[in-house]
């Protein structure tokens, strides 16, 4: 089911009207999980709405499982909760989150973290419309945006070769080599958490489990230790 809000004042996005939209949609449909994209608008409206609801809400998730959780203080047993899972303590460790009792289950995503699926053109949804006026109020447009600035990524993480190098690989310089074969490859250059502390390479090509998410065809490690953080962020490419 594909819900719709089509109305003129939704655009560009502002905090409050989509709030009130979702938290209200919440309440009538009363759903079990509910994920937004970790981008600036999820990483804005997902507190809003959870905290809104009492929902309580993971940010960030690198990796999503459904199972059944024992709380053996309170002699409980859950079944089919939704297992959030994120980098905790800095990138030291790998959180797993779960809320047994408040709903939705709230969490937002890394880009990359869900599998693309064949496009199915035969495919047929139900479109249901909102009514964005039943569900906000007049109070909730008093913000306007006056002028937008936006700037393209200078990287490009989704080609399908990516050459990868860790703190392993020396230095700065030694960095260039992989930007030689990233371009031979027609692909791009990523780097591990310690290789971009170490000055090594830049923040927006950091990937892993700590970094950018990412899932190329072809993943070529090159002085890379292979720690967890890094490796959960890209067993799905293996």
């Amino acid at each position: 089911v594909l819900w719709v809000a089509d109305d003129e004042r939704l655009y560009p996005y502002t905090t409050l009207p989509h709030t009130s939209i979702l938290v209200n949609l919440f309440k009538q449909e009363q759903p079990q999980i509910a994920f937004m994209g970790a981008s600036s608008i999820g990483r804005d409206l997902g507190p809003r709405v959870s905290s809104a609801l009492h929902s309580g809400l993971t940010a960030d998730c690198t990796s999503l499982e459904i199972g059944d959780y024992e709380d053996k203080k309170n002699n409980k047993t859950y079944r089919n909760l939704l297992y959030q899972i994120r980098p905790a303590f800095g990138g030291n460790i790998v959180a797993t989150i779960v809320n047994p009792d408040c709903r939705p289950q709230m969490a937002t995503v890394r880009e990359g973290v869900m599998k693309k699926e064949i496009f199915n053109p035969n495919h047929q949804g139900e479109i249901k419309t909102i009514d964005v006026a039943a569900l906000t109020e007049p109070t909730d447009f008093i913000v306007h945006v006056i002028e937008r600035h936006m700037e393209k990524s200078k990287v490009n993480l989704k080609a399908a070769p990516i050459v990868a190098g860790g703190y392993g690989v020396g230095s700065k310089e030694n960095f260039q080599l992989l930007h030689e074969l990233a371009t031979v490859l027609g692909g791009e250059v990523g780097a591990s958490r310690a290789a971009v502390d170490a000055g090594f390479c830049e923040h927006e090509r950091q990937i892993g489990q700590t970094g950018t998410t990412v899932r190329p065809k072809l993943y070529i490690a090159c002085g890379i230790s292979g720690q967890i953080q890094h490796t959960a962020g890209m067993e799905e490419s293996a």
